[in-house]
């Protein structure tokens, strides 16, 4: 027979466990539940978060008023139901955590559901499902991307679209299964009819192109393979024009402009797309913005990653260099040296300019290069990526420009990829040396591997 004890017993067990170990409510309900559990005791009649009741109190009245309100079909208070949920979902993760396991997203599917003719409570459910599944996208099933398309197809006004769409963003970041299967219910030929239309606005444009660079990413660790490689090819055939021909459209436009830029970027996967964008006129764009805005740090930043996704292809590659845009470069790192994105960008986009090719890098050396990255990466000894992109960019520029190359050592180069190697050790060792040792330098190569002694044989059996 199954031992009990009372809801105060197990109130008190969770307290002390936090109190005397230092748990987290939820770390400490999770240990209680296990040691309970493995004396025998039954726990059903037991609320086993009572404990966190008082802080998600809110919440819990929230839901069940709103799970009334569908049952009754009662709708006309749900969006200040709806406002007060919000409240305390943007609190923190652990809110959104706790109002999902309450079945939350059920109660948000079902008002959408059922309230898909009045506006007023769509959009304030769209605007709230989003808060709930902010950092927290696990929630999302196949009856809510039924729903996303759903209302995707039936062309509300913008703000309704506004919302949905940044739903649907969210649900993709660090979810390759959501992305996998959003994309797969053909949300790309959704999200061109919206750019191809005349009357398409510019918040439109920004939200549209934020599902797209979504789509593209590779951030869930939980799987070691995933498919951006393959929708970035999907749409880039059957969008760059579409893109492109949308960056003079909104040329004035600093705000639009820039999520068209970096979404080219994420776009141009293979040889042919970057070719495709500079027939388009995307090189002499990219030239006339950072000529137009030389002060704007985050049109800079934009320019310079689309620039070094079109290096992508050898033939783009030269052109960039012949119109210009190497002094440009250069410049921008100098200018911007405050903004970490601006001098990443720059100089990964030397490193990929230079790549393979010492006519690039003989102009880099005219334009100043070498002191601009010398004097950066002096500027930024603790920042990794910093370090490790500027390596790279000393290395490309060096290896087959061996005269010109002294440049660097003149300006102070070895000592600063010497003390970053001492300083961040195994995570710079590799690019820093390999630029010392293009640099002509003596270094000290490790072995990462050998053989375990034995004599090897060719005997035929």
């Amino acid at each position: 027979m199954s031992a009990t004890i009372s809801q105060e017993t197990y109130d008190e067990e969770v307290r002390e466990l936090m109190e005397g170990l230092g748990m987290t409510e939820e770390e400490a309900i999770e240990d209680a539940v296990k040691c309970f559990e493995m004396k025998g005791v039954d726990l059903r009649n037991i609320v086993t978060d009572s404990v966190l009741q008082d802080k998600y109190k809110k919440i819990m009245t929230c839901l069940e008023r709103l799970t009334c309100a569908v049952n009754d079909k009662s709708y006309e208070r749900v969006p200040e139901m709806l406002q007060e949920l919000r409240t305390e979902l943007d609190k923190d993760i652990g809110h959104r955590v706790f109002a999902g396991k309450h079945k939350c997203y059920n109660v948000l599917i079902d008002l959408l559901k059922y309230c898909g003719k009045n506006h007023v409570v769509l959009k304030s459910t769209l605007e709230t499902i989003t808060s709930l599944m902010s950092g927290y996208p696990d929630l999302l099933d196949d009856e809510g991307i039924v729903l996303q398309i759903e209302i995707l197809e039936k062309h509300y006004d913008p703000v309704t679209l506004q919302y949905l769409l940044r739903w649907i963003r969210e649900c993709c970041i660090k979810h390759e299964l959501n992305r996998q299967k959003i994309f797969d219910a053909n949300i790309f030929e959704k999200l061109k009819k919206i750019l191809v239309r005349t009357d398409v606005s510019a918040q439109e444009v920004k939200d549209a192109c934020s599902v797209i660079r979504a789509l593209v990413l590779d951030d869930d660790i939980r799987h070691e393979y995933g498919k951006a490689h393959e929708h970035a090819t999907i749409m880039a055939k059957g969008a760059l024009d579409v893109i492109t021909g949308l960056l003079q459209r909104f040329k004035m436009d600093t705000k639009i402009i820039g999520d068209l830029m970096i979404t080219l970027a994420a776009l141009v996967v293979r040889n042919e797309f970057c070719q495709e964008v500079e027939d388009a006129g995307g090189l002499k764009f990219i030239l006339d913005i950072m000529t137009e805005y030389p002060d704007s740090e985050k049109l800079n930043w934009q320019a310079l990653k689309l620039l070094k996704a079109l290096a992508g292809n050898d033939t783009v590659k030269s052109h960039i260099i012949t119109s210009g845009c190497a002094p440009l470069i250069v410049s921008s790192i100098s200018r911007m040296k405050r903004s970490e994105n601006v001098v990443t960008a720059g100089l990964s986009c030397i490193a990929a300019l230079s790549l393979r090719s010492s006519s690039n890098a003989g102009v880099f050396y005219d334009c100043g290069a070498a002191q601009v990255i010398v004097d950066t990466l002096k500027a930024y000894p603790n920042h990794i990526n910093i370090l490790k992109q500027g390596s790279w960019a000393v290395r490309n520029m060096s290896v087959r420009n061996k005269s010109e190359s002294k440049e660097f050592l003149m300006y102070g180069i070895e000592e600063v990829l010497r003390t970053a190697v001492l300083v961040h050790g195994f995570k710079l060792e590799d690019t820093a040396i390999a630029a010392l040792r293009d640099l002509g330098l003596k270094v000290d190569l490790k072995e990462r591997w050998s053989g375990k002694g034995f004599s090897l044989s060719n005997d035929r059996y």
